[in-house]
């Protein structure tokens, strides 16, 4: 069983990514942790100015108040009744959610954070306007983010960008992830002036892969592009080639993120992308 935090900030976008995490907990009986961040107005002490301890309590009570209250809210709206055993709510105080996430985790020992995405659907302004490039930088966890009005379906085929580096210890992660929903993996690779598709022997490689991970749903679709080809025209064109439910990405300080956002000379097919990104880390 798996444990999820899912944090809520009360908002729209929000409450879509609390019930895709419902629905996935509901099919695979995760254990799930929702989560709300609560910071105090700074003061400063140097002229007197503190929080007295009855102060932070009431702030903590009322906001375990308003999570216990929305989180029902939602499964009301699903039509569902939260599963005691399967849940838990936790109201912290932290100077941010990613700050607020890494002490939810230090308790639970989290396997995944399924959090909303704000703002824009597109991929190009896929984190502007939230806090998921921030706990993308500052934790460990595996992190799922939803695009609003993206709804859980059992996924069926998930995309895996890889450029080869560490590749054996990065789809052990994928297909792990991905027999929970006896999903295909697609590695997806960017074939560049150096190493053309043309030389990479395509069967013995998927063959290695399927026995060593001992799971025969893998496969590989490569992209043949030049050295200046960059990542959201190599996105472009895998994802017109391929159906994908959930993309995933390793991602180490922000290098795949920041060669994204910097540079967009791509058609509306990236920017509309409005499936969920699972963004694990690079060891």
């Amino acid at each position: 069983m798996k444990t999820i935090i899912v944090p809520i900030d009360f908002s729209k976008n929000g409450d879509n990514a609390v019930e895709y995490a419902i629905r996935m907990s509901k099919m695979h009986y995760n254990k799930l942790i929702f989560m709300h961040v609560f910071s105090l107005p700074f003061l400063n002490p140097e002229v007197g100015m503190v929080y007295d301890q009855s102060f932070t309590d009431a702030q903590r009570i009322q906001a375990d108040k308003a999570l216990r209250e929305h989180v029902e809210k939602v499964y009301k709206s699903l039509g569902m009744h939260r599963n005691l055993l399967l849940s838990e709510l936790e109201v912290i105080e932290a100077i941010s959610l990613a700050s607020g996430i890494e002490k939810i985790n230090h308790k639970y020992k989290a396997n995944l954070v399924i959090m909303g995405t704000h703002g824009a659907t597109g991929l190009k302004k896929y984190f502007l306007g939230s806090n998921a490039v921030d706990v993308l930088d500052n934790t460990e966890i595996p992190v799922l983010t939803v695009p609003s009005h993206c709804k859980f379906n059992s996924l069926k085929n998930i995309a895996y960008c890889s450029d080869f580096g560490n590749i054996d210890n990065e789809l052990k992660e994928v297909v792990n992830f991905a027999k929970a929903f006896s999903a295909q993996v697609v590695v997806a690779h960017i074939a560049k002036d150096n190493n053309p598709a043309a030389s990479i022997e395509v069967d013995p490689l998927i063959k290695k892969w399927q026995e060593t991970n001992n799971y025969e749903k893998i496969n590989l679709h490569i992209v043949q592009g030049n050295d200046n080809t960059h990542v959201d025209e190599a996105l472009k064109s895998l994802l017109a080639q391929i159906e994908v439910d959930l993309l995933v990405m390793f991602h180490k300080q922000r290098n795949f993120w920041k060669a994204l956002f910097e540079k967009s000379t791509t058609s509306e097919l990236v920017y509309e992308w409005t499936n969920p990104i699972l963004t694990m880390h690079k060891k």
